[in-house]
């Protein structure tokens, strides 16, 4: 009774906007996220259609800013060494649920794929389906809505490529 008080999907979302870093890693581990070595999550952040965050996979090496929000309908992949700024959303469904939109836009979800290297600026929209590629850089209040690839500089609402960046 003890742990469902404390460790269920909302109340636990509640406790991440206000516990540590520290404390936030443990309990998304207790819910089922897979983090890895040497990854920062800053506080504020708010994971959301999870019964358990099993679908929350975090490479080696990450920074995760605060305020994020991810939608775990579907699986949210990030590398290793990924940068992600503060107040990102990451949405891995639709559903316009009992909307007469719901004939047009039929209910979906697929999961958001963020390779290594990545670099994500404050305050970006990733949705379903997406796959940004290794060493991309995704620039600030940009809105990626279709695939990023290698050592591309995107940005704008919906992102555009700016530029490529040479290989290192």
């Amino acid at each position: 009774m003890f742990r469902e008080l404390f460790f269920g999907s909302e109340n636990s979302n509640n406790y991440l906007k206000i516990i540590s870093q520290s404390s936030i890693i443990f309990i998304l581990k207790i819910k089922g996220a897979t983090i890895g070595k040497n990854s920062v999550i800053q506080s504020g952040i708010t994971l959301h259609n999870a019964k358990n965050f099993s679908n929350l996979k975090i490479g080696n090496n990450c920074h995760i800013g605060k305020n994020c929000f991810f939608d775990l309908r579907e699986e949210v992949l990030i590398g290793n060494n990924v940068v992600i700024g503060m107040q990102n959303t990451f949405i891995t469904h639709l559903d316009m649920t009992n909307s007469s939109l719901s004939y047009y836009y039929p209910a979906k979800k697929l999961p958001i794929i963020i390779n290594d290297n990545v670099y994500i600026g404050a305050n970006c929209t990733i949705l379903m389906g997406v796959i940004i590629e290794d060493s991309a850089f995704i620039a600030s209040n940009a809105l990626i809505n279709k695939n990023v690839k290698s050592f591309t500089i995107v940005g704008g609402i919906p992102a555009k490529e700016i530029k490529k960046i040479n290989g290192i």
